[in-house]
């Protein structure tokens, strides 16, 4: 997925996950060089917003989707991310690569 973004506004991520993931961790993370996931921001509850991180998520597990919103972009946010899932044994399936582009 390719986004992009006017400085000082906000931009919204929607990932799909599949149905046998809806009850794992679900995270947005950036890349950053090498490092798949240098910053992480993750939600752990249903239909419930999570609060910490440059990135507010929210999970509907009915709908299997997963939201993300970064508001007050800036050119440093310009990135690839990845949303994902992580089971119960901490294994990350990395889902959907979204590439964000603040103009």
């Amino acid at each position: 997925i390719s986004l992009s973004a006017a400085a000082g506004g906000s931009v919204n991520i929607s990932c799909k996950y599949p149905q046998s993931h809806s009850a794992d961790v679900k995270f947005v993370c950036r890349r950053s060089g090498s490092d798949l996931c240098a910053e992480e921001t993750s939600v752990k509850e249903n239909r419930r917003w999570s609060a910490e991180g440059q990135i507010q998520l929210y999970d509907d597990r009915e709908q299997q989707l997963l939201t993300g919103t970064i508001s007050h972009v800036t050119q440093q946010h310009s990135a690839e991310y990845w949303c994902g899932v992580q089971s119960d044994q901490g294994h990350k399936s990395f889902i959907t690569r979204v590439l964000i582009s603040v103009t």
